[in-house]
């Protein structure tokens, strides 16, 4: 049975998901030694193979451009940010994107700095992803990420997640894509507020219709919990398994608290700053 992992990326106007995406690919190589390839488009395909040349990837997926319909806004810190575009669309058609038997998925703008992911790349579970997870600023309300809304079914992370081929994750993809395909339905039938299309609102439907819509089993939780900082935060610095964040203060906009971790994988969603650091930059 072959295992890697997977990582999609897709460039906007200001950020370079490519340049996040192979940075990241080398974190999960270095920690968890497996083979990593990229799924994206073939403009961005071209601008890698031509910007970037020692990539990392061991293979590239091409898909066809996606035609963005999105937009939203990117921060970086509370007191910046841009409306730009938001590719999202593509996650439903990994499995059958991609080369391997058992697949880990992640964003670009996941930092993996620990090997905790291996105990369940080693099982025979069939589908695992985050539910609880865990903010860095640890005063900041989370109801978000909790449930798809106050009153609705349990928010699951689109982030990270494993899942192994079979008759039954390929029933659950197809059900996220038939989500996706219908989303104007769903968002009303489980009285979402945002139009907006999200990975993890498609991930946490499919999985309570795979429950039977009750508290089943299919999904089961990934070790550790889903440790996460906004994009109102701001990345300073990744040395090793060690990572410095500017957390927004609670009720004191623009100014932040110095927040450090170690050894603990990261969904650091300021891309703009992740970018800046990869670059070379602080961070800030």
């Amino acid at each position: 049975m072959t295992t890697g992992a997977v990582i999609f990326a897709h460039n906007n106007s200001l950020i370079d998901y490519i340049k996040l995406a192979i940075f990241s690919a080398n974190r999960v190589k270095n920690y968890l030694k497996i083979p990593v390839s990229l799924v994206t488009d073939t403009w961005d395909s071209e601008w890698l193979k031509k910007t970037y040349p020692d990539h990392p990837f061991d293979q590239i997926i091409e898909i066809p451009a996606q035609r963005s319909t999105q937009q939203k806004n990117f921060y970086d810190g509370s007191l910046a940010s841009k409306k730009l575009d938001w590719k999202n669309a593509s996650r439903s058609q990994i499995y059958d994107l991609t080369p391997y038997d058992r697949t880990l998925v992640i964003d670009s703008d996941y930092i993996i700095s620990s090997d905790i992911l291996k105990s369940a790349l080693d099982n025979s579970y069939d589908f695992q992803i985050y539910k609880n997870s865990f903010d860095l600023a640890v005063d900041r309300d989370t109801d978000e990420f909790r449930r798809i809304n106050q009153y609705s079914i349990p928010f699951y992370w689109a982030t990270v997640f494993i899942f192994q081929k079979n008759v039954i994750t390929k029933s659950f993809f197809d059900l996220v894509f038939y989500i996706k395909s219908n989303w104007s339905y769903f968002r009303l039938l489980y009285n979402i507020d945002n139009t907006m299309y999200r990975n993890d609102f498609a991930f946490s439907i499919a999985i309570h219709i795979m429950n039977g819509k009750t508290d089943g089993e299919f999904a089961i939780e990934l070790p550790g919990k889903m440790t996460y900082c906004t994009d109102t935060d701001i990345l300073i610095e990744i040395v090793e398994d060690n990572i410095k964040i500017l957390t927004q203060k609670k009720d004191f906009l623009g100014e932040y608290i110095l927040t450090k971790t170690s050894g603990l994988d990261l969904h650091i969603m300021n891309k703009i700053s992740l970018g800046r650091f990869i670059d070379g930059g602080s961070g800030v």
